[in-house]
């Protein structure tokens, strides 16, 4: 039965050739010199010509030994590297994962995740940060995350999206306000707004409605928009618990939605725990919409 080339022969072929010689090889493969050289010309005769010139002092590549070498030494990384992946997808996921997330979701989103990690990875060490989307898409621009949750991004050629949820987005007052009761307001209502709580981002409040308080954290914005100083808007993920505990008022905007986007860097390797945190966040906030935490848009 006539033998195929293999990739045993194949790396034996290589490490003579980088080695320059049959004992060094042999010596390197911990294989017999006179198995390493048999294969060797096994491998000559199936491609039909000389791969090496043999000499007293080593040996030489020949011209198409010199194809085979360049080739082999790319199929033999690849062998090498797939070998690696797939022996890391066999075992337990560990190592650190960077998340960030607007903190609106955040309150709400990191508890269960790092639950569920904690029962299902607990070799992953999770470090989650809250920011402006601005903010953790530079970030993740810099290597400092691993994934973020944004909300509306600006397309960028440097980071891969994915939809997570697509959220209601309320305008938020004091309790009992008189505004927000009817539960719903119209684009002319929202335009004739008398006063704002803009976020530090970017912000759709009519330029017309009054605003010198700019806030980049959820929680302040939400005390300031109770004690009256001015109307704000969140997805209702960000404010179930006051408008609960009627520290809130909420009317739905039904023309506006909050898309909550998966960012992830391209083209930087991506590790499974990463992977993993991922689907996790999905599973997650499955969870959080059927609890009535997070309120999905229709539009």
């Amino acid at each position: 039965m006539t033998e195929r080339m293999d990739l045993r022969q194949l790396r034996y072929f290589v490490t003579v050739a980088e080695r320059g010689g049959f004992g060094a090889a042999a010596s390197a493969l911990n294989v017999a010199q006179s198995a390493l050289s048999r294969h060797v010309r096994l491998l000559e005769h199936e491609l039909g010509g000389a791969l090496l010139e043999r000499g007293a002092r080593g040996v030489a590549v020949t011209e198409a030994g010199k194809v085979l070498l360049a080739r082999g030494r790319w199929l033999l990384g690849a062998f090498d590297d797939i070998k690696a992946e797939v022996l890391t997808e066999n075992r337990e996921p560990s190592g650190t994962v960077r998340l960030g997330a607007p903190s609106s979701l955040a309150d709400i989103l990191y508890a269960p995740l790092a639950q569920l990690f904690a029962e299902r990875f607990p070799k992953v060490q999770l470090e989650l940060s809250d920011g402006l989307t601005e903010e953790m898409t530079d970030r993740l621009l810099r290597a400092e995350l691993d994934l973020a949750i944004v909300t509306a991004p600006l397309p960028n050629d440097h980071l891969d999206y994915e939809v997570l949820v697509v959220e209601q987005v309320f305008l938020i007052g004091p309790a009992g306000d008189k505004l927000l009761r009817r539960g719903k307001l119209s684009p002319q209502e929202f335009n004739r707004l008398p006063a704002a709580v803009r976020p530090l981002g970017r912000s759709i409040f009519p330029s017309s409605a009054r605003s010198s308080l700019r806030v980049e954290s959820m929680t302040p914005l939400k005390q300031m928009v109770a004690m009256g100083l001015g109307y704000g808007l969140l997805p209702f993920s960000g404010i179930h618990h006051e408008v609960a505990a009627g520290i809130l008022s909420a009317a739905l905007l039904p023309w506006l939605r909050a898309d909550r986007i998966l960012a992830l860097p391209r083209g930087r390797p991506t590790s499974r725990a990463t992977r993993e945190t991922a689907t996790a966040l999905k599973c997650v906030c499955q969870g959080l919409i059927k609890e009535g935490k997070i309120l999905v848009s229709s539009s």
